[in-house]
């Protein structure tokens, strides 16, 4: 089979082979084994695009590493670039979704709960003001105001508050 593309699309595929080999390498490094099958086929395929580099005119994409074709010091500096900042935005934005959904579940009143019964599990408007202040917080000072209590083990978890919506009234199941 042989598809065209341009110049652009062709960079644009080995820079989201790239990116997809970044992300499914750390799930099989870090989170489990199953993801390798995955990383192999998506560095095989990148591996077997930057061969054709040339032919596209994207010689500089590419460079020769002991024999093997791979991405280019100056493409992968680009490439630590963009994963970088995505790292550092996706810790964030978890954080502040996070806590602020731990917050809300602290906080929780009878009445929310119907909403979130009744909109399936989707959390009412309040929810975005705890976001937007975790928001704040990060911004103005990263995590140095961020301490761990001790003494809240006993504190209603995201966890319990997801519980009670899926089974009002019924057994808790927790998942840790």
């Amino acid at each position: 089979m042989k598809i065209d593309i341009s110049k652009k699309q062709y960079e644009t595929l080995v820079k989201s082979l790239e990116t997809a080999s970044w992300v499914y390498g750390a799930l099989s490094d870090e989170v489990d084994e199953k993801y390798q099958v995955e990383t192999d086929e998506i560095e095989v395929l990148r591996d077997e695009l930057l061969e054709m580099a040339s032919e596209f005119g994207c010689a500089d994409m590419a460079e020769d590493f002991k024999g093997h074709v791979i991405l280019s010091d100056k493409w992968s500096d680009r490439m630590d670039e963009v994963l970088e900042t995505y790292d550092d935005y996706s810790l964030w934005h978890e954080l502040e979704i996070r806590l602020g959904q731990r917050d809300f579940a602290r906080t929780v009143s009878e009445k929310e709960k119907i909403e979130m019964r009744a909109g399936h599990g989707w959390y009412p408007e309040r929810i975005h003001k705890l976001y937007e202040k975790w928001g704040r917080e990060f911004e103005e000072y990263g995590v140095d105001r961020l301490t761990i209590d001790e003494n809240l083990s006993d504190a209603p978890s995201v966890d319990d508050l997801h519980n009670e919506i899926k089974n009002p009234g019924g057994f808790r199941v927790k998942i840790r």
